[in-house]
């Protein structure tokens, strides 16, 4: 956390699990936030549903603030990133961000 005087915890990278996400539901009550993540398929009547992380509204609005700055130097080194609508084929999103991906994996191997 920026400005923080958290440490940061023992864990490395390769401790964590990563689980990919496109699709994500965002709930609260009076006293938490509920953050579900999961995955769409076009073939899939609704989404999967994989992971949970609930914090209070506090630690919600620095990771709003956190994933705000992070698109904001996303896209002055990349470029703009599309927005998504129920107009665009989701199989065509999908294609585009791999294709945005191996471009930008290959640009760093040169």
């Amino acid at each position: 956390m920026p400005d923080s005087k958290r440490t940061k915890s023992g864990s490395t990278a390769k401790n964590l699990e990563g689980r990919y996400t496109n699709y994500f539901e965002v709930g609260h009550n009076a006293f938490e936030f509920i953050f579900d993540f999961g995955q769409y398929h076009p073939q899939d009547a609704a989404a999967r549903m994989h992971s949970r992380i609930i914090t209070g509204p506090v630690y919600a609005k620095l990771l709003a603030e956190l994933l705000h700055d992070a698109v904001q130097r996303f896209e002055s080194e990349h470029g703009p990133i599309q927005q998504v609508d129920d107009e665009l084929d989701p199989i065509e999103i999908v294609k585009q961000s791999i294709a945005d991906y191996d471009h930008r994996f290959n640009s760093l191997r040169k």
